[in-house]
């Protein structure tokens, strides 16, 4: 018998004392919940929608544009109630938004009522999650920071898409619903546990708009809005050209677990390499122009082992990009110091306005064609344009 005992549940209530480990933990369990339904809440809303693509990216695009609006007002919100209890009143919304997606084939209503809930979801959680992200990650390891915080996200995500394809497959939307609303509700427990923390958000409406305008700031406005407009491709059509090509959903969960567990591991990797390198921006260079690589390659998918190897590879390439994107990100946002949360709300209004705009053209085009693929294209050169966080290599003629 050891004379020292140490029980999961004392070792649980230990690790939990540790305000970080209380953040990551409830992260983790979120992204457990949201990585469930992510893959498969496009395609429930393309059929929804009658395999209406066009009126399937303007109900994505019109949730990205209200966040956008709402940005400001969600700073303030935090301000007032402090980063916690924001997160936690995030958690109620996106609770509502899932039970709205299950109750939408009763009443048409609840389609505009899912649009508002989780964009003041949206507005509650991010800007109050990249604050008190930068609280954890100190100047000289934030490339390690962003590598860890991936590597939270991606943990329980490596599993959550085989999850919810396996519950999806056996038991339909309706179990994978109450499934994700479970879990969601779980994730709230460890911030109950952690103390509030309160910043100061001194931004008018005008002056935070007029932040997106200002010459100093165009790099980083053309940076934030192509990785927005790039993200939406992978996020929304990627999944639904899938469904497409008749990849069941257990497939379709089994091939992004995958994807995402080789993923990962670079990802890890890449996060510990950044630190060490003192040329980011090379590294962001590199992955852009990869990422770009890898969406013409997406373009001529044709079964599920081409999805497989082409969502690896993008995997491997994004996170090439997306490493040092962050990094620069969170180390632009704490150069701020007491206006970092003003950059995160500028930069959470030019990443959904450009989303709303983006979608929107989108959607017209898709009125013209049904070939999905095509904004595969779009995204390959989109994705270039993040390099502008750093500093663009100059072309010789």
């Amino acid at each position: 018998m050891p004379l020292i005992s140490f029980p999961p549940t004392n070792f649980l209530r230990y690790f939990l004392k540790r305000e970080a480990n209380q953040f990551f933990t409830s992260v983790a369990i979120r992204s457990l919940a949201l990585g469930m339904v992510v893959i498969f809440e496009p395609i429930y809303l393309y059929n929804f929608f009658g395999h209406s693509l066009s009126l399937t990216l303007l109900f994505f695009g019109a949730i990205q544009g209200l966040y956008g609006l709402l940005a400001v007002w969600g700073a303030k919100f935090m301000a007032r109630v402090g980063l916690k209890h924001s997160i936690l009143f995030s958690h109620v919304f996106f609770w509502a938004y899932y039970m709205s997606l299950f109750l939408i084939g009763k009443f048409f209503l609840f389609v505009p009522l899912a649009i508002v809930l989780k964009a003041v979801g949206m507005t509650l959680f991010w800007p109050a999650f990249h604050t008190d992200f930068i609280r954890f990650s100190e100047n000289d390891y934030q490339g390690r920071a962003v590598g860890k915080m991936n590597v939270v996200f991606s943990i329980p995500t490596i599993l959550s898409p085989a999850i919810g394809g396996a519950i999806l497959g056996l038991a339909g939307y309706q179990a994978l619903f109450i499934s994700v609303l479970i879990v969601l509700f779980a994730s709230s427990i460890p911030m109950f546990l952690s103390r509030e923390t309160h910043v100061v958000y001194s931004d008018s409406y005008k002056k935070a708009w007029s932040r997106l305008f200002k010459k100093e700031n165009w790099r980083a406005t053309l940076a934030f809005a192509s990785s927005s407009m790039e993200a939406g491709v992978r996020e929304i059509l990627w999944p639904i050209f899938m469904f497409v090509l008749a990849i069941s959903f257990t497939v379709m969960g089994g091939i992004t677990t995958l994807a995402l567990g080789v993923g990962s591991l670079f990802v890890l990797y890449m996060g510990r390499i950044s630190d060490s390198i003192s040329n980011r921006v090379w590294f962001l260079n590199i992955g852009s122009v990869l990422t770009s690589m890898a969406w013409i390659i997406k373009y001529f998918v044709l079964t599920p082992f081409d999805a497989f190897l082409a969502k690896t590879l993008y995997g491997i390439c994004r996170s090439t990009a997306d490493i040092p994107f962050q990094t620069f990100f969170y180390k632009k946002a704490s150069l701020k110091r007491g206006e970092a949360d003003e950059f995160i709300v500028y930069r959470a209004i030019v990443l959904n306005l450009s989303y709303f705009f983006f979608f929107s053209l989108l959607a017209l085009l898709f009125l013209f064609t049904a070939k999905i693929n095509i904004a595969f294209l779009i995204a390959a050169v989109v994705s270039l344009g993040i390099i502008f966080l750093g500093v663009p290599p100059k072309l010789k003629w």
